[in-house]
């Protein structure tokens, strides 16, 4: 069913905002099901050599829409952005991109012209790049999917500028969004993205951290609001990783995206979405007080004062990142009620 008629849209807006149980369907992660990249976010090379972190501020993200796409997209994803905000933080400056074409029709010259020059003026502002020299680049990143009737969500850390800038884009949002949903899945890429803007606010991480962080808090957040059932999520979640189990390949392999081998890369999604968001739990599970809140308040300044492979272990009272693998790595072999009975033990 086409959940780009009216009424799958309305369905799926009533649903989105009702604090209930995920059906079987609503369970599938958002960067977790899917294949990537068609319905995945894409993940940008960063240049870590030079990272600069972003900046806590004051200032909201900014929220930018295509003229003639339907507003209620840019309601989903901000939904879900400000819900993780509310949790990370304010961290940027961000920007949010938002566009789409849900009949397959003809774009606006005019709406297209307006949306490019805005993403060019506010791209181009403090960085050596000229608008002109941004046009091409960016009418091809944001309407090629469109004219391939292709959806997509990432972040971009912007490095070129003089301070460092965040923009998150989300593309032919209404692909996603399913009447059958506890919660819009929309909603959900919104808060998956946003996590990415306050890691990069942390320091370099490596991709199972990064993208598993960012599984685990799409199922932790509406987990807290009432919208999704946390064992539920993450027993799919743990299905997808278990698929890996023959490769020998695990999480250790799966540190840089950018430069795994093939053999490592064809298992991005099941090594740095799913196994991630259970090496997430687990950390969490291993530390101290079992809390999500002091990942966030203790673990990730750590990260950022020592760097991620000597805060992790430090974290758990560990003797090594190579101890913390290896005991992940237990977790991983024991029964999958075990598993999810670590679940229970996780406090706010």
């Amino acid at each position: 069913m086409d959940p780009r008629t009216k009424s799958k849209r309305h369905a799926c807006t009533v649903l989105a905002h009702r604090p209930c149980i995920a059906t079987a369907l609503a369970l599938l992660l958002v960067s977790a099901c899917q294949p990537i990249p068609e319905q995945s976010e894409h993940r940008r090379p960063v240049p870590w050599d030079d990272f600069r972190p972003l900046a806590a501020m004051q200032e909201a993200p900014t929220y930018h829409l295509l003229d003639g796409y339907d507003p209620i997209w840019l309601s989903y994803v901000k939904q879900g952005v400000e819900r993780a905000r509310s949790y990370w933080g304010t961290y940027g400056p961000t920007h949010v991109w938002i566009l789409g074409n849900e009949d397959q029709g003809e774009i606006h010259d005019d709406a297209k012209q307006s949306f490019l020059e805005d993403y060019c003026a506010w791209r181009t502002a403090n960085s050596p790049r000229t608008p002109s020299e941004c046009m091409p680049h960016a009418e091809r990143r944001f309407f090629d999917p469109i004219r391939r009737d292709q959806p997509e969500a990432y972040l971009s850390g912007i490095r070129d500028t003089n301070e460092p800038m965040a923009e998150l884009i989300f593309i032919n949002v209404h692909k996603w969004c399913h009447p059958d949903d506890s919660i819009a899945d929309p909603v959900l890429r919104g808060i998956h993205e946003y996590t990415h803007v306050f890691q990069h606010s942390v320091g370099v991480l490596p991709t199972w951290m990064s993208e598993g962080g960012a599984v685990f808090a799409e199922a932790w957040l509406p987990y807290l609001d009432g919208k999704r059932e946390l064992k539920l999520v993450m027993r799919h979640v743990m299905e997808n990783a278990r698929s890996v189990a023959g490769t020998r390949l695990s999480i250790a392999d799966m540190e840089e995206i950018e430069t795994a081998p093939p053999e490592v890369a064809n298992y991005h999604r099941e090594l740095a979405y799913d196994t991630g968001a259970w090496a997430t739990a687990f950390i969490i599970h291993e530390s101290p007080t079992q809390s999500v809140n002091s990942l966030r308040d203790e673990f990730y300044p750590m990260v950022a004062a020592l760097g991620w492979k000597t805060a992790l272990p430090r974290y758990l009272g560990m003797d090594s990142l190579a101890s913390f693998y290896r005991a992940f790595a237990g977790f991983m072999n024991r029964p999958i009620k075990e598993q999810l009975q670590m679940l229970d033990r996780l406090k706010h």
